[in-house]
């Protein structure tokens, strides 16, 4: 590390009051800085400017270091964790937020935003409120609605093809009646099958079989 770089890290983060600056050796330095002699040896070995060592040992020769340059590194350290720490936690509350739809200026207003642990804390009361509300028959899942859809548009479907055959036997049609009842019959089907194609998003163009004619060729896509 470059001697200006350690002037200026110990002109601001000096020696706390009351200590003086010592030249230490490994084992002085874990206990001074309340960690390991493993932990000093990598920090010094990190390759983005690892902690000052003011001579290197070997052969029998202790490292030494200067206790101030060490503080001033580790200071310097911890308070750019901290600063990579809150970027990272505002990224992803920012992501959070735009997952939820909500204002993406709202991050940048300076106003109070939702934690991590808010959100979680958020979706497990919504979690708990829509259990109950399904308890209590406000909500209904959407696979059931989907098979009480399906089996409502079966029947219909059942009824509409076979109310012909049914009126020529019950009411002794003649074949013009029966003709425009049938012309009467599809065209109601053809009808019911372009709504609900428009409901699902097809813009008229999709087809729902559960809705045609026996025999028909018109219709591949089921409810």
């Amino acid at each position: 590390m470059e001697d200006q770089v350690l002037t200026d890290l110990r002109a601001k983060y000096p020696l706390p009051d009351g200590v003086s600056d010592a030249v230490v050796n490994r084992a002085q330095l874990a206990v001074a800085l309340a960690v390991s002699e493993n932990t000093i040896t990598k920090y010094m070995s990190q390759a983005d400017g690892g902690m000052p060592v003011l001579s290197v040992g070997g052969n029998g020769r202790e490292y030494e270091f200067q206790l101030a340059d060490c503080y001033a590194w580790r200071m310097a350290r911890d308070e750019e964790a901290r600063r990579q720490k809150a970027a990272g936690d505002q990224a992803a509350l920012q992501l959070a937020l735009a997952f939820r739809n909500d204002d993406e200026a709202l991050v940048n207003s300076g106003e109070r935003v939702l934690s991590a642990k808010d959100i979680r804390a958020e979706s497990e009361a919504d979690l708990q409120r829509n259990k109950a509300a399904e308890l209590r028959g406000e909500l209904v899942r959407a696979s059931r609605v989907r098979e009480a859809f399906e089996d409502m548009m079966v029947a219909f479907r059942i009824t509409i093809t076979t109310v012909v055959d049914y009126s020529e036997m019950e009411f002794g049609l003649t074949p013009e009646q029966v003709e425009k009842l049938q012309r009467r019959c599809d065209a109601v089907l053809v009808q019911a099958r372009t709504e609900l194609s428009k409901v699902m998003g097809n813009n008229g163009q999709g087809r729902v079989a559960v809705l045609s004619r026996p025999g028909s060729d018109q219709g591949d896509l089921s409810v």
